[in-house]
């Protein structure tokens, strides 16, 4: 059996102020904030582009009809054919719009608020929050915003972590918990880690013990092979094993500013934005690296055999294939 390799197979020009890639059934969406929103059909490479949003700062798809945010206008755009279908202006600036459950989930800031929308563009749900949150996270179904500016001067400006909008509830902090910013879950058991301190924690019941450290200035968790995997800014790829509760690192000495797991769990994909460099890790080796274009600062795995990675100094979206 031979092995599998990867390569480049294509790069699309996006823009000057894009800084991370949403997915949307075939679709990755790509928002330059100063004006253009890219389409890519990640099967068949073709590529359109949608200019009539003003600072587009991220969209959805559902197989028909594309969703666009401009937190400029303060609009959610229903986009078919690149002409607008709907428009519906919101009270805030949209900042972030993820597609889950059939409905659009849409946070803001000028206020901070969180608004669950339907496909047809009328608002299910609103909740004022009390901090910055721009952020929306989730285990498969179940969704999580969480309330990442909870501290500021240390000082807590709110006693929650996270809303889970779908239970109409939240995570308490019962642990001077600061900034959290990603969960991960297993076997019904969520995890969370802290930006500024990586710390990972395990949520029970009103109890919050760290089961890990996870170097600093972490911004992602995945769920990859039994273990909570995370990045850190400052250097190392960590694993948290769920058996042993041991934590390991890789990468210790290479800053990694994001990472994805392959839908089939067999690799993990690490990005480092200083060495410009995709790292393909099979387990906890590397299984091959590639030179990136310039400051890879998001990576999306959309498909058993495709690897996306946008490069915003170099304005670039490069598509990688596994071939077998």
């Amino acid at each position: 059996m031979s092995d599998d390799i990867f390569l480049e197979v294509a790069k699309f020009e996006i823009g000057k102020r894009a800084f991370h890639i949403d997915l949307g059934r075939n679709y990755a969406i790509v928002a330059d904030y100063e004006g253009k929103v890219s389409f890519i059909d990640i099967f068949t490479l073709a590529k359109s582009e949608f200019s009539e949003a003003t600072i587009p700062m991220g969209g959805a798809y559902d197989g028909e009809f594309f969703y666009v945010i401009d937190n400029y206008k303060r609009e959610v755009l229903k986009i078919k054919n690149n002409k607008v279908e709907r428009k519906l202006l919101l009270e805030a600036k949209p900042v972030n719009i993820k597609l889950i459950n059939n409905d659009l989930y849409v946070v803001t800031t000028d206020p901070y608020r969180f608004y669950l929308i339907d496909r047809n563009m009328f608002i299910k749900k609103s909740v004022e929050l009390p901090v910055h949150s721009p952020l929306i996270r989730n285990i498969g179904t179940q969704v999580f915003i969480p309330l990442f500016e909870n501290y500021k001067n240390n000082i807590r400006l709110t006693d929650l972590l996270f809303l889970i909008p779908n239970q109409n509830s939240y995570i308490i902090n019962y642990n001077n918990i600061s900034y959290p910013v990603d969960v991960a879950g297993y076997q019904g058991v969520i995890y969370f880690v802290t930006y500024y301190d990586g710390i990972l924690y395990k949520s029970e019941f009103k109890n919050q013990p760290k089961v890990a450290q996870f170097g600093k200035y972490t911004t992602k968790l995945e769920l990859y092979k039994a273990n909570i995997v995370g990045n850190s800014l400052m250097g190392g790829i960590y694993y948290y094993d769920l058996s042993s509760g041991q934590t390991s690192v890789i990468l210790e000495e290479v800053p990694i500013s994001d990472i994805a797991v392959s839908p089939n769990g067999e690799y993990l994909y690490a990005i480092s934005h200083i060495e410009n460099k995709l790292y393909i890790i099979k387990n906890k080796d590397i299984y091959q690296d590639l030179d990136t274009e310039k400051y890879p600062i998001a990576v999306e795995a959309p498909d058993n055999n495709i690897v996306l990675v946008l490069c915003t100094d170099s304005e670039e979206l490069m598509v990688i294939r596994r071939f077998e």
